[in-house]
């Protein structure tokens, strides 16, 4: 055992998880966000059983005010795969496993969607939470194609979330990951543009796209694999990016 009491089996899917925690968290979370009036649209889009949500991943965890609304609004939980360095974080695991997060491997996320649950996946992982300001409201999933392929093996809908506002909150500059090899870190570090990473305001707002619907039908149609893994992560892409674009569209638009 851990000095934070912390075993490695409870990363695991539903081991460490603690209903009791993740309702009273969810509901502080989801009081803070209706005060700064964070918005979640496209709820009624939520299929019924399980279900993979694909969302963004911008700096930081703001997608956790959407798992709390989620909550409030549908009763249901969110399991988040989390990167494999939240394990590494004394007392922070421990929490992120009461309220949900599992390691992410294919076991976890098998065995959740088995269960007919809600699965959250970032598949841009820190690389694209930590991306520079020139590089905002773009999805950075470089060879990541295992979350369509658990969707396939479980044939759980795929459903685009998409953050909007939290890309903008911090001007990040260069390549976090670099810059923490130069130094000879195990972490990427992130360097604001400015001494002080002052926060710019801007609303928080998800929006929930259509379920893109993965079932035997996909295999009769005679797609290999392979052809039907990459088809399946582009809807899901183009799904999100055309959300942004209508939200940088509305932007320009109005002087937002």
């Amino acid at each position: 055992m851990s000095l934070d009491g912390f075993l490695a089996k409870q990363k695991d899917a539903f081991v460490g998880f603690s209903p009791a925690v993740a309702h009273a968290v969810g509901e502080v979370l989801d009081r803070l966000g209706r005060k700064v009036h964070v918005e979640v649209e496209g709820l009624e889009r939520l299929p019924q059983g399980r279900a993979l949500l694909v969302g963004n991943h911008p700096f930081g965890f703001d997608v956790a005010f959407a798992m709390a609304r989620i909550h409030a609004e549908t009763g249901r939980s969110v399991f988040a795969l989390g990167e494999h360095a939240w394990w590494a974080v004394p007392g922070v695991r421990r929490l992120a496993a009461a309220v949900g997060t599992v390691d992410g491997t294919a076991e976890n996320v098998d065995r959740l969607l088995a269960a007919d649950e809600l699965v959250l996946v970032l598949p841009g992982g820190l690389r694209e939470a930590m991306k520079p300001r020139e590089l905002r409201y773009r999805l950075l999933w470089g060879h990541r194609y295992g979350f369509v392929r658990a969707a396939l093996r479980n044939h759980a809908p795929l459903v685009p979330l998409a953050s909007l506002g939290a890309d903008d909150l911090f001007n990040l500059v260069g390549d976090a990951f670099a810059r923490a090899r130069r130094l000879h870190l195990p972490f990427p570090l992130p360097r604001p543009s400015h001494l002080f990473p002052m926060p710019h305001f801007r609303a928080l707002r998800f929006v929930i796209g259509e379920p893109i619907p993965v079932d035997d039908s996909l295999h009769d149609a005679g797609h290999d694999e392979e052809h039907l893994v990459r088809r399946l992560r582009r809807e899901v892409e183009g799904a999100i990016h055309e959300i942004f674009e209508e939200e940088l569209a509305h932007r320009v638009h109005f002087g937002g």
